[in-house]
């Protein structure tokens, strides 16, 4: 399930931060523009003789600060005061005092470096402001995403308990009549001679209608009510190999070859061994319907971390973009009528789940689709309901 947590936008001051590179301008650059800065007010200063020039040294000492940091403002203000002293040194008059050039240039010194100062701890609050607000933000992001994921997680349970009150209610309800046509079924069988030969055809086939209709009861109340797991130390690969040879003579007939890579040596998971051929044959079966005749079907097995990984890749068509979101929908599929009751796929997940694990269907980049199982190598409980 896939929430879209990006659907509130992010603010503004993460779209036009202002920090040391806002804008484009890097430290280095800023640096250099404030020399060049210097070096213009030092000229216009010497020209003019104006002590009023003092201010407009702020103006690179802010800008460097800004946007180079606090060592870059500490030297452009050192270098506007040496500018001053140069430049005050060269206009003094011969009775003034040696010192007063360098009192002149101290005092802009010591204003220069409160004002460095000052801007550098104001911009490093922004900064931390920023990087507070950020973190909020993406806390709420997050929790509203999953306060999303929960409401759909609600709601597609609901949806689902329903629907499998109705699927138990339907299968009781046509059980019973099922139970009836084949004891008459099986009484035409006694009683019509072996000669009627189209007799026996009928009943045989009748006996088939019935037990598709028993297989798709089954499938209806093991999705309305999921047995309980017996689980026990087993060997996945094991249950790999005889859902495989249930599906070898449909594999034989489209002439699909069979790809093993598979990890060794493999952990013992905790399973239940029937119910996961039930999810591997209905896997497989999917799979090997999709794939046309002479195809590969692969399959694949790993560990990561702390979960064992199953894939099975087809070399088919892949899955149309609308049926994405569908899969698992009780009662979707797109084989022919007859063919397929929408409802392994269901099981198949619900199975998985109950084995603490997840079951992911997806298109593969190379063609195909590929179905990936997770199951926690450390699920340790030895039923689950």
């Amino acid at each position: 399930m896939q929430i879209a947590a990006n659907a509130i936008d992010a603010p503004l001051f993460m779209k036009h931060r202002i920090g040391p590179k806002a804008g484009g301008i890097s430290p280095t650059s800023s640096t250099v523009a404030a020399v060049v800065l210097v070096m213009v007010i030092g000229w216009a200063d010497y020209v003019t003789g104006d002590y009023s020039m003092t201010v407009f040294y702020l103006v690179p000492v802010g800008f460097a600060t800004w946007y180079a940091g606090r060592l870059s403002g500490w030297f452009i203000g050192i270098l506007s005061a040496l500018a001053w002293f140069v430049g005050d040194l060269a206009l003094s008059y011969p009775n003034d005092h040696l010192l007063m050039p360098a009192w002149n240039a101290a005092m802009p010194a010591l204003i220069y470096g409160i004002v460095v100062e000052l801007l550098s701890s104001l911009h490093r609050f922004q900064l931390e402001l920023e990087s507070r607000v950020a973190q909020r933000t993406a806390s709420l992001l997050e929790a509203h995403a999953e306060l999303e994921a929960a409401r759909m997680h609600f709601i597609e349970a609901d949806k689902l308990e329903s629907i499998g009150r109705l699927a138990a209610g339907v299968a009781h309800e046509v059980k019973n009549p099922l139970m009836t046509i084949t004891m008459v079924a099986d009484f035409l069988a006694e009683v019509v001679p072996a000669k009627e030969i189209e007799g026996k055809a009928m009943i045989e086939s009748l006996r088939e209608a019935v037990e598709r209709a028993n297989r798709v009861i089954c499938e209806m109340l093991e999705f309305a009510r999921p047995g309980a797991l017996t689980l026990q130390a087993d060997n996945f690969h094991l249950a790999a190999e005889r859902a495989l040879g249930l599906v070898k003579h449909v594999m034989s007939r489209k002439r699909i070859s069979l790809v093993r890579d598979c990890y060794k040596p493999l952990p013992d998971l905790l399973l239940d061994r029937n119910k996961m051929e039930q999810v591997l044959v209905n896997v497989f079966l999917n799979a090997i319907q999709a794939t046309p005749e002479g195809g590969t079907l692969t399959l694949r097995t790993r560990v990561h971390a702390s979960d064992f990984i199953a894939e099975i890749d087809d070399t088919g068509t892949g899955i149309c973009p609308e049926h994405q979101t569908k899969l698992f929908e009780p009662f979707f599929t797109t084989k022919p009528i007859g063919q397929g009751t929408g409802l392994g796929l269901s099981v198949a997940r619900q199975i998985i789940q109950l084995h603490r694990g997840t079951l992911a269907l997806a298109n593969r980049p190379e063609g195909g689709a590929r179905v990936t199982i997770h199951i926690p190598i450390t699920n340790t409980s030895k039923t689950i309901s």
